[in-house]
C-alpha cells in the first residue's frame, strides 16, 4: 500500500513539459553518493516515517450489514482490523546545479499545492486481490532546524534542498478473507423445563 501511494505521489509531480518531467524517483535518498543507485541530478521521494493514526485505531473487528429486511436478518463478518496510517515523506532535490535544485523544490510546492488531494486507481476490479481505488491528502511538514539537521545526519550528511510532507490517512487492510459470523436469530424455549420447587419439595 505504501509503495502504491508513493508512487502515485511520483507520478504527480513527474508533470509533462515541465522542468520535473521524468526526474522524480522514489528512493532511499542516503544512496545519493552511491554511483549506482542512479539518484545523480534527481528529485528523490524518500519516505521517513510511518505513524499510526491514533483516533483511528480502535476499530471494530466485526462488519454487520442487513441481508433482508422481512424477517430482519443481518450478516456479520470478522475482518482483521484496518491500521490507518500517515506518513512523513522528504523530497530532495539531488541536481548537479544548486540553482536547479532550488527550483525543483518551488515546483515541488507549486503542484503540491494545487493537488493536495491525490487518487489511487486499482487495476484489479476484484477486492479480494488487495487492490482498491483510495484517496490520500497531502501537506506541508514543518520542523526545527535541530530535527531537520538530525534528519540529514542520518541520511548521510550532505543538506541538499528539500521539503517535508505529511501524508494522510492511509488505510492497510490484511489480504485475508473475513470470517462468517453465525448469529442466533430466534431462541426455542419450548423445550426447556423449569422446576419448580416450594419449600425445598421439587413439584
Amino acid at each position: 500500500m505504501i509503495n502504491k501511494v508513493l508512487k502515485v505521489l511520483k507520478d504527480q509531480l513527474n508533470v509533462p513539459l515541465t522542468e520535473l518531467h521524468d526526474i522524480v524517483v522514489v528512493d532511499d535518498i542516503a544512496k545519493h553518493d552511491d554511483g549506482a543507485s542512479n539518484l545523480g541530478d534527481k528529485v528523490v521521494i524518500t519516505l521517513l516515517n510511518v505513524q499510526e493514526e491514533s483516533t483511528l485505531k480502535n476499530a471494530s473487528r466485526y462488519n454487520k450489514a442487513q441481508i433482508s429486511t422481512i424477517p430482519p436478518k443481518y450478516e456479520v463478518k470478522m475482518e482483521s482490523p484496518r491500521t490507518y496510517v500517515n506518513l512523513y515523506v522528504m523530497i530532495s532535490a539531488n541536481r548537479d546545479s544548486y540553482e536547479n535544485a532550488l527550483s525543483n523544490i518551488s515546483k515541488v510546492i507549486e503542484v503540491l499545492q494545487a493537488n493536495n488531494v491525490l487518487n489511487y486507481e486499482a487495476s484489479s476490479i476484484n477486492p479480494e486481490d488487495g487492490d482498491f481505488d483510495f484517496s490520500f491528502r497531502i501537506e506541508l511538514h514543518s520542523i526545527p532546524f535541530e530535527q531537520l539537521s538530525y534528519v540529514w545526519g542520518l541520511l548521510g550528511g550532505k543538506v541538499m534542498p528539500s521539503v517535508l510532507y505529511k501524508i494522510s490517512v492511509v488505510k492497510i487492510t490484511a489480504n485475508k478473507v473475513p470470517t462468517d459470523i453465525v448469529l442466533i436469530d430466534d431462541v426455542n424455549i419450548q423445550s426447556i423445563t423449569v422446576d419448580k420447587q416450594k419449600d425445598g419439595i421439587t413439584l
